[in-house]
Order: C-alpha cells, then sequence, then structure tokens
C-alpha cells in the first residue's frame, strides 16, 4: 500500500440543523457555534458542560453526543470519538430516538479504523454507503478499511465509486491506482497514475505513484526520472526518497541507493517496507 490520501474533512463537523433549535442552553449553542468556526478544541470543552448540565430530549441528546464525537475526530481523538458515538447510538437505541443523519454510521466507522477495529469499521461505513451513496469520505474511509483487510478488490470498487463521483481529483486516482497495484493489477495501476500525474503534473504525491508503479511494472529506467522529480519536490517524504532509492537499486546503481535508503528510514521510521528495505540494504 503506497499512497491513501486520508483526511478527516469538514464533513464530519456538521451539526444536524435539527438539533440546534432543541438545545436550551447557551453552553449548546455556543458548542454548536464553535464547531461551525472550526474551533474543536473549544467545542469539546462547551459540549461536555452542554450534556453535564443540561437537560435534554433524546433526540437533542443524541446529536449533542454525535457534535461532541465530531469534535473528537477534527482533534484525533479517537477513543473519546468513538465514545461520545457509542452514546449517541445507546441513546437513540434506548430512548427510540431517530439518528437524524447517517453521517453518524460514517463517523464511527472513520473512528473505530482509526483504533485498529477494522471489523466494526466497515460495518458502520457500509451502513452509511447504503444510506449515502455519493458521499466520498465514506468510500474513502471504506477503500482503507479493505487495503487494511488486505482485501485489495473490494478496495479497488469502492475507490473506483470516488473516481465516478469526482474524477478530476487527483487523490482519486492515486486511491485506485495503490488498490489496483495490491491486487496485482499492475498496468491498470501505472494507468491510474498516470491519470493523476495528467491533473496535477508538479504534485510530488502524483509523480510518486507513477515512479512507484513503474518499478513494479519492471520499467525503472522509465521510472527514475519521476521519483528524481518527485524528491526534488518533496525531499522530505519518507514514501518518495524510498522510491527514488528503490529505483536506483533497480536499474544498478546500489551505491547511490544505500544512502536514500538510509534517509527513507529516518523520515519513515515506522513504515514497514521502508524498514524491511533499509534493514535488507544495511544489516544483510
Amino acid at each position: 500500500m503506497r499512497v491513501l490520501i486520508m483526511t478527516v474533512c469538514a464533513l464530519c463537523l456538521i451539526w444536524p440543523a435539527s438539533a440546534a433549535a432543541q438545545k436550551p442552553a447557551d453552553t449548546c449553542l455556543d458548542g454548536r457555534a464553535a464547531m461551525n468556526t472550526g474551533d474543536s478544541a473549544i467545542a469539546v470543552t462547551l459540549l461536555e458542560e452542554c450534556l453535564a448540565t443540561s437537560e435534554l430530549e433524546p433526540e437533542a441528546e443524541v446529536q449533542t453526543y454525535a457534535a461532541l464525537g465530531a469534535a473528537y475526530l477534527a482533534e484525533e481523538a479517537f477513543e473519546d470519538a468513538l465514545s461520545a458515538y457509542n452514546m449517541a447510538f445507546a441513546i437513540a437505541d434506548t430512548q427510540h430516538a431517530a439518528i437524524a443523519s447517517p453521517t453518524l454510521w460514517r463517523n464511527r466507522g472513520i473512528a473505530r479504523a482509526e483504533l485498529g477495529q477494522l471489523d466494526a469499521a466497515l460495518s458502520d461505513l457500509q451502513h452509511a454507503a447504503i444510506e449515502m451513496p455519493d458521499d466520498v469520505l465514506t468510500f474513502l474511509n471504506m477503500g482503507f478499511v479493505y487495503q487494511r483487510l488486505e482485501r485489495p478488490a473490494d478496495a479497488v470498487v469502492s475507490y473506483d465509486r470516488i473516481v465516478r463521483l469526482e474524477p478530476d481529483w487527483m487523490g482519486a486516482w492515486l486511491n485506485r491506482s495503490s488498490a489496483l497495484l495490491d491486487a496485482g493489477m499492475t498496468g491498470a495501476a501505472v494507468a491510474d497514475a498516470r491519470q493523476a500525474v495528467e491533473l496535477e503534473p508538479e504534485n510530488g504525491s502524483s509523480l510518486n505513484m507513477l515512479c512507484w508503479t513503474l518499478i513494479q511494472d519492471g520499467r525503472a529506467d522509465t521510472a527514475l526520472p519521476l521519483c528524481e522529480e518527485a524528491v526534488a519536490m518533496e525531499p522530505d517524504t519518507g514514501a518518495i526518497v524510498h522510491s527514488h532509492a528503490t529505483a536506483l537499486e533497480a536499474v544498478g546503481r546500489l551505491d547511490e541507493a544505500l544512502p536514500l535508503y538510509q534517509r527513507a528510514h529516518r523520515l519513515a521510521p515506522d513504515d514497514p517496507q521502508i524498514t524491511a528495505d533499509f534493514e535488507r540494504t544495511h544489516h544483510p
């Protein structure tokens, strides 16, 4: 898995309009306002106070926990986000309150995926996909989960949906290229990477993906100039430096590749592929 464009975007922060009208306390309204302006840390504090001090109707309580979960997602506090979403669903189940928006399923799926709860994340995201068949963020995260579950063919289908929805977005092609490569469809992966480069020819990530897929397709000579361009644009990105090193080794220039493998490992020590190549070349 070489490239994935993952973001918890503003869609996660949507506060259903129905919830605001039911909030009697200022902290609830102020929490919503903080979310609307992107002040997620302040929103967390206000929404927690709202829940602790306000008597809310069940549906309003569900929506407040959902908003708190979104605030935690934005803060990358994924365990807290999951707890908030679980509370929202528990209240809905026990109090027969409505789930006003399927974004709750999607966002809980994102939190679960970030915590490594992949099967549960996939279940939530699949539910969201049924109700929001045109939601890019749902299919993006679903594809990511499928890749982590080593189900590349399913990931290709998810990313294909994004390509159809957003054909002018470079990330759609990069992600599908990554999944195609995982599925062993190297030629198709190269084609998608080329499309990404056509959309953003001066983007280091797109050039790197084309470089990497060409290497995997046995065309390191063709890949090397692209790798050099990518690393010139993003010299401090471990994956890009690693691709450059791999291309150099593949064309027989191992002496030049060795310091780049070392640099890539220093930049991205947690990447298993980068670590494996560093250890292979430096500790044989």
